[in-house]
């Protein structure tokens, strides 16, 4: 071979090496990454939880309805305690007098003090007293089960940040890269090693990596006052995230975790205080059937003129309810029926929550199983890709393998992400619906 022939070949050879030198310094400074602003909150998983604990309007409205239902039981307890009135006051009346054919004005002052008192009822106020501590028992019940959904969302909306901020660095990383291969390509075209189809092709690839970043940006930008939202606070919006992703390592089977949230979860709990507030309407229906015994008193001064004259009464009576229109039967039927109800309720929430441990624990296995292979996938889609940038670099791949191996690469990664937060979330379902 002639010196002339080994030129011919050394010299688009350096010239490849060249650009391909030029190429990789520039790709390590395309795209710095992002600094985090100074100053700014940084919030773990505990803290995002614990706020929306405190802040969320619905756990605000849970205690305020825990509140109201413990007050209606301390107005129902009032029946066991006497009614005091005290009243003054004057009155004149003008009428006629039949026998005298004469208008007659009579005038009256007064000064008096009443009490009321329910002595025995037969458990008419035992049986309300009994039923509003039940609805109380269900309204706390379900202030647990608003606070366990608030705690869940809110975990979501974290993982989904966390996702989000992957998301856009590695389309940072994809467009850094776009932008690498736009340069490179054009390189190679105004040395005239390559055609321009793949300034083109690159070009359009580049144009659609600052699209794919937007959009994830835009994603991210959603994924964060959604954040705000679920935790029930309106700021600071430069808010930060730090933590891992969960690590599952729950002891037990499906069975312990079945069982487990049988026991925990508030659901079930209020449905059985709901049976007993029905058990005690019952009770109070069936009390319509009974007398109740009342006493009265009053004490005072009254008299047409001063001086008053003082003035008692005293009254036992016993009241016999013979016929109320079979509104009491109606009650009774009522109160059976509320039961049965309830208890029919109970079972198929039962299943439910069995349902939903099921579900949870096959989809944290299936995600998991998932995030393994989609870890192999993206190494294998980082090797190609690798493979393939040095095989353009030198020549002797073409720019339909540099951009399959990118868009490859860009899936893999992507579903690698999301298979990773899929997982965080569906561990959290679990505990959720364990109760935890």
């Amino acid at each position: 071979m002639t010196s002339r022939a080994l030129i011919r070949i050394a010299v688009p050879l350096l010239a490849l090496a060249a650009i391909g030198a030029s190429a990789r310094a520039a790709d390590n400074a395309a795209v710095p990454p992002a600094r985090s602003p100074e100053g700014s909150v940084t919030w773990s998983l505990a803290d995002v939880t614990s706020m929306a604990l405190k802040n969320h309007p619905l756990i605000l409205q849970s205690d305020a309805d825990v509140a109201a239902a413990v007050a209606r039981k301390g107005q129902a307890r009032s029946a066991w305690y006497p009614s005091v009135n005290l009243s003054t006051g004057y009155s004149r009346v003008r009428s006629l007098n039949t026998s005298t054919n004469e208008n007659l004005t009579t005038p009256n002052e007064f000064a008096r003090g009443d009490l009321d008192w329910m002595l025995y009822d037969f458990g008419r106020t035992g049986a309300s007293v009994d039923r509003a501590d039940a609805n109380a028992a269900v309204s706390r019940e379900n202030a647990a089960t608003t606070r366990e959904d608030v705690a869940f969302v809110a975990t979501v909306a974290f993982y989904n940040v966390m996702r989000a901020e992957k998301t856009v660095e590695f389309q940072r990383e994809n467009l850094r890269q776009q932008e690498a291969l736009y340069r490179q390509a054009s390189a190679f075209y105004e040395a005239g090693v390559r055609a321009k189809i793949d300034v083109v092709r690159a070009e359009a690839n580049l144009y659609d990596a600052r699209a794919q970043l937007s959009q994830a940006e835009n994603g991210l930008r959603v994924a964060r006052i959604t954040l705000l939202q679920r935790i029930g606070v309106d700021g600071p919006a430069d808010f930060r995230l730090s933590g891992d992703l969960p690590e599952f390592s729950l002891p037990g089977t499906l069975q312990d975790w079945v069982a487990e949230a049988e026991r925990n979860r508030p659901e079930l709990r209020a449905l059985v205080e709901k049976e007993r507030a029905a058990t005690e309407s019952l009770r109070l229906a069936r009390a319509g059937y009974l007398p109740f015994l009342v006493g009265s008193a009053g004490y005072g001064y009254g008299a047409e003129e001063v001086p008053l004259q003082q003035n008692y009464e005293l009254a036992v009576t016993l009241n016999y309810p013979l016929f109320s229109g079979f509104q009491t039967r109606e009650q009774t039927k009522e109160a059976l029926a509320t039961i049965s109800s309830t208890q029919y309720e109970f079972i198929e929430t039962k299943r439910r929550v069995r349902l939903e441990v099921e579900v949870s624990a096959f989809g944290v296995q299936e995600a998991q199983e998932r995030l393994s292979a989609r870890k192999k996938q993206r190494d294998a889609s980082e090797e190609n890709l690798r493979l393939a940038t040095a095989r353009y670099e030198v020549g002797a791949g073409d720019i339909i393998e540099m951009t399959d191996a990118q868009a490859q690469m860009v899936r893999s990664e992507t579903d690698t992400i999301n298979t990773a937060f899929d997982f965080a979330v569906s561990h959290a379902s679990l505990l959720r619906a364990m109760g935890r």
